[in-house]
């Protein structure tokens, strides 16, 4: 093990220690509420969210496509992880469109409008208004966020960087915890297919001007093997993943105009410990205080700081899936911290203005040991630098009159990458063979947002904006390559440019009677310098050196990231939502986004964007009576998508059921089942070039109790 490695154990160990002692003190002391949310299910266009403008405001104010999942729909979706639980909103996705039971942080990454095919993805992931993924790539491991604690999720189409800045550019996810009022405690118990089990617990103290909650949160499954059933061989083990959470909040109203809070959590997951596979932890803790004046301003401060550790390991395996051989041993361990500051007052009778600013640093690398001979390394290359995000920001929210609400926005943004460097040793001894120091460089951006929302009359509305959004790539793009577990290699790219987004929504609401909400939305967005991961070549029939990557295994692909002309996508989202009754509820989703790639004098030239597909549809009905039962049965379509930018490797639509039965047992406690994939259908969600294919999770049942008191 090298001095850094040791060093790194040593930081991530004193970090957990610590913030392990500071959550639990700060659960006996003060600190803040954060706003709360009246959003109840996802068609509530009176919901009021926070992650399209960063202050308060309902969804039927709004000039771009919101969408919101409250704490019914959350209880009544089959979903047992929060991406299932979101893949009901048109238009979201994630990269392998597998199970969230057994997916890791890269393989979970999310995208709208089909702007995926990104290392790094291209939403921004907040957890309570702050972000929530990894300092080095930008993923996010959902173990992180239990459902039992999610009380709404706020989804925000388009461009998102006029607020959020870099890494906000196809959109913004804000998951909202539960806010308690009262002294409260809730279990869960649950266990199922694939020797899965998952407990969870909260409870919650109110004393006066202090509320405090802690949470745990455990699952475990052995998982399934992924391959297809007829390529697997020995060496294809369970996709088994565990997953440790703990988190706690402390909210403190100092006055009837000051609050102030803090919020921390623990996690760790990835492979079974008999598998020695994929290992993930984040540590994190958030602060912040909310001030109302006299003259009805409101100021909010919030600081964050997080630790992440990641271990991975690849692995070579011969024809006939027999033996594997250690390839390459992956130690990435990284870290952030920021602060934010915002000042919103009306003005001029019907102006609500907002003016912010946000500061961030991370700092991140990878030490990487290769060239195994006999289990022993022979090589190691050590990469890493830091990021540096800087952003000052204008908002106006206006009544204009006559149903006309104005909503515009300008940022400025600056982005700093420095210290980076990769070096290579030869082992043993850690002889240097190369060093090489990546330049500095500094990046400006300009963002902006305008939209108009004309309330024609009391059932009808419309809307439409133009917005532009930037994105800066991630230092795992630059630094780290990604060895697929099948044996493909996409190689970093330090020289990486920043990506721009141009693009406008045209679109309308419609509210009937019988709580009858319908939304359409058209929209057109134009990437430039979109980063892609760009196929260099292809193996032979036995393992060939391909200058980009080394040596590639026989019929694997070697890519790099890089930026190509353009990214176009032109499509539609729709929204159905119909209560017929309080018993009744009838949901159902559309979207359209055939995203074509612009390469002009490459290959990639007219394809469809990677690992899109143009059209995905979702539907549910639910039924609940308090007292006999509560069901719920939801489909989801998914059709044809490429897997590589050629597009020569096809895979086909899919059609997955989920079913949720609950019955109230009396004393507080909910009997429930669920299952996912009702049908066991067996679809892919990925092949190599090789044409070995990985499979989608198929039937899982669980069923379990659940407790609240």
């Amino acid at each position: 093990m090298s001095y850094q490695r040791i060093i790194c154990d040593f930081k991530r160990l004193r970090f957990r220690s610590g913030l392990a002692v500071a959550i639990f003190a700060l659960s006996a002391s003060g600190a803040a509420a954060q706003v709360t949310t009246d959003s109840t299910t996802r068609s509530t266009l009176g919901a009021v969210v926070v992650s399209a403008t960063r202050t308060e405001q309902a969804i039927n104010t709004l000039p771009s496509h919101v969408s919101v999942m409250g704490a019914p729909a959350i209880a009544a979706s089959p979903a047992q992880t929060v991406p299932d639980l979101l893949r009901k909103i048109p238009g979201f996705t994630t990269r392998d469109f597998q199970s969230g039971l057994v997916i890791g942080p890269s393989q979970s990454i999310v995208s709208f409008r089909g702007l995926g095919g990104s290392s790094a993805g291209r939403t921004l992931v907040l957890l309570d208004g702050l972000p929530a993924g990894d300092p080095f790539s930008g993923w996010i491991d959902w173990g992180r966020i239990p459902l039992p604690l999610l009380q709404s999720a706020e989804v925000v189409r388009g461009g998102g960087s006029p607020i959020w800045g870099s890494r906000a550019l196809g959109g913004v996810v804000n998951m909202r915890t539960v806010q308690p009022t009262k002294d409260e405690a809730r279990m869960m118990f649950e266990g199922g297919s694939n020797s899965t089990y998952h407990t969870a617990g909260a409870g919650s103290v109110r004393r006066d001007k202090v509320t405090a909650t802690v949470a745990g949160d455990f699952w475990n499954t052995e998982g399934f093997v992924l391959l297809r059933e007829q390529q697997a061989g020995p060496v294809d083990e369970p996709s088994g993943r565990t997953s440790r959470a703990l988190t706690a909040k402390v909210t403190y109203d100092a006055t009837s105009a000051l609050q102030l809070w803090i919020a921390g959590g623990l996690y760790d997951g990835g492979g079974l410990p008999y598998q020695k596979d994929d290992y993930e932890s984040f540590d994190d803790v958030r602060t912040g205080a909310r001030w109302v004046s006299a003259r009805g301003g409101i100021a909010t401060a919030s600081l964050f700081a997080n630790r992440r550790g990641a271990i991975g390991r690849s692995f070579t395996v011969n024809a006939t899936r027999t033996t594997q051989t250690l390839s390459r041993y992956q130690d990435a361990p990284a870290d952030s911290r920021g602060i934010s500051l915002q000042w919103t007052q009306m003005a001029f009778g019907q102006h609500e203005l907002t003016a912010g600013a946000d500061l961030s640093s991370a700092s991140g690398s990878l030490f990487e040991s290769f060239n195994f001979v006999n289990n022993v390394a022979t090589q190691r290359r050590d990469v890493g630098g830091t990021q540096m995000f800087g952003g000052l920001f204008v908002q106006d929210a206006a009544d204009l009159g006559h149903g006309l609400r104005l909503l515009a926005s300008v940022r400025a943004d600056q982005v700093r990458n420095t210290d980076g460097r990769r070096t290579l040793f030869a082992l043993p001894g850690a002889t240097i063979q190369g060093d090489t120091a990546f330049a500095d460089r500094t990046t400006n951006q300009l963002s902006y947002s305008a939209g108009l929302r004309w309330q024609q009359a009391q059932r009808i509305a419309w809307r439409g904006s133009v917005y532009e959004s930037f994105r800066a790539p991630s230092m795992y793009e630059m630094y780290q390559p990604r060895y697929s577990s099948r044996g493909g290699i996409t190689e970093a790219n330090a020289a990486l440019q920043q990506e721009r987004l141009r693009g406008a929504e045209l679109g309308a609401d419609l509210t009937l009677g019988n709580g009858f909400v319908a939304r359409l939305t058209a929209f057109r967005n134009h990437v430039t310098s979109p980063i892609m991961d760009v196929t260099i070549a292809t193996a032979g029939a036995q393992p060939t050196p391909i200058p980009t990557c080394g040596t590639v295994p026989a019929r694997q692909a070697c890519g790099q990231r890089q930026n190509v002309d353009g990214l176009q996508s032109n499509g539609v989202e729709a929204e159905l939502d119909w209560r017929p009754s309080a018993l009744w509820t009838l949901d159902a989703g559309y979207s359209y986004s055939p995203t074509r790639v612009s390469a002009p004098g490459k290959p990639q030239d007219g394809k469809w964007a990677i690992r899109s597909a143009r059209h995905a549809i979702s539907t549910s009905v639910g039924f609940d009576h308090p007292r006999w039962l509560g069901a719920a049965i939801e489909g989801r379509y998914v059709g044809s998508r490429f897997d590589n930018d050629l597009n020569t490797i096809e895979l086909a639509e899919f059609y997955l059921v989920g079913l949720r039965l609950n019955r109230a047992l009396g004393r507080g406690m909910t009997a429930q089942f669920k299952i996912e994939n009702l049908l066991n259908e067996a679809f892919e969600t990925t092949r190599t070039s090789a044409g070995i294919a990985e499979m989608g999770a198929p039937r899982w049942v669980t069923a379990g109790i659940r407790a609240a008191w």
